[in-house]
């Protein structure tokens, strides 16, 4: 189901247009890592499945702080996320969390259901400053498609 993204308060030149399986592995999601000034922004835009999620600008130093606060020897599950979002959809924190696994920044633990561990965030940030020395800007291809409209056929177009 495609969210309508909503327009960020400041202008974000995106760096990169990723895609990721959600955590339950029931669909697709599509997210954008951006940068306003010296921040580092991601964002989810797009679910494949039915589920509703927001679609705001998060910082990556408001991320940090929540992973880092946790306590070392729990694992760190998706609810480590819900700070962001309160009021908002259920499903959020869990979409970006997935974007941050596909992005290194939590590792799935060696067991079975035992949560993930903090990835290495220094490697993102090294891959982040990388593209923007690279001058990489994908605003202009983030636009989501137009949704199609709903027509439905007369008993004339199916026959």
């Amino acid at each position: 189901m495609q969210k309508k993204v909503a327009t960020p308060e400041l202008p974000i030149r995106i760096l990169k247009i990723g895609t990721c399986p959600s955590l339950s592995d029931r669909s697709q999601l599509t997210y954008h890592i951006g940068r306003h000034a010296d921040e580092i922004h991601v964002r989810i835009i797009q679910n494949s499945g039915n589920g509703q999620f927001n679609a705001d600008w998060v910082p990556i130093a408001l991320i940090e702080k929540l992973l880092s606060a946790h306590a070392a020897d729990q694992p760190i599950t998706s609810r480590a996320m819900q700070p962001i979002f309160r009021s908002k959809s259920s499903n959020s924190p869990a979409f970006l969390f997935a974007a941050l696994k596909s992005e290194g920044l939590v590792l799935a633990g060696t067991e079975k259901d035992s949560g993930y561990i903090l990835g290495n965030i220094e490697a993102f940030r090294q891959s982040v400053l990388a593209m923007i020395a690279s001058d990489t800007d994908l605003s202009a291809q983030a636009e989501p498609p137009a949704e199609q409209s709903k027509k439905k056929r007369s008993s004339k177009d199916a026959a």
